[in-house]
């Protein structure tokens, strides 16, 4: 049976000493975009044809590549930490490429909104700790390599308190994805972009 508070506490630890993740991509100063949220619910919420609620996920397990190098080091090496969540595909499934999250009539944050990809394996999916990588903002301009990391650009906007809706700034090809409130939160909320048309459910 996975154990998520020593697991949490041991995730966080190895993320801090790799400095491999930072915070998440700025959106662009520029954008702004508005949804009809839900106005009497609270949750997470994905937007298709209609508003999906999104559960959350614990990681069934965890496992650090590099491990006992990090530790000889002095974290001089860094740790890969990999998520594993059970399940094929996420509850939450949309057809959308380019849809709505809204983060809605939650108290507060952990950290910052932020869309990842993760990777099918068999009955299971898997975020990549250390695909996780997004550079400093440099003169305006957001500095990341797509080929390396697994964070999704996003545009945010905070139209109400409590309420914060985040958007893909490019569509989504279909697979696996999850929205993180903070990367050292391995308590995700996933979610399946599906290559068919409609949105649905499913466990």
């Amino acid at each position: 049976m996975p154990r998520p508070g020593v697991s949490g506490c041991f995730l966080f630890v190895a993320f801090a000493a790799s400095g491999a993740m930072f915070a998440q991509n700025q959106p662009s100063q520029a954008t702004s975009f508005a949804a009809d949220y839900p106005a009497d619910q609270s949750g997470i919420f994905i937007q298709s044809a209609s508003w999906i609620a999104i559960p959350n996920a614990m990681p069934a397990k965890t496992r650090a590549a590099r491990g006992l190098a990090a530790s000889l080091s002095y974290g001089a090496i860094p740790a890969k930490v990999v998520a594993e969540y059970a399940g094929e595909h996420a509850f939450a499934q949309v057809s959308a490429r380019q849809m709505v999250i809204c983060i809605c009539h939650v108290l507060s944050l952990p950290g910052e909104p932020v869309i990842v990809r993760l990777h099918p394996k068999k009955d299971s999916r898997e975020l990549d700790g250390g695909k996780m990588i997004v550079y400093p903002v440099v003169g305006g301009s957001k500095m990341a390599d797509a080929n390396k990391s697994d964070l999704i650009a996003v545009d945010q906007v905070h139209p109400d308190p409590n309420v914060w809706l985040v958007r893909p700034q490019s569509p989504l090809a279909p697979g696996e994805y999850a929205l993180m409130l903070g990367t050292q939160n391995l308590n995700i909320y996933p979610f399946t972009v599906a290559a068919s048309s409609g949105s649905t459910g499913t466990n």
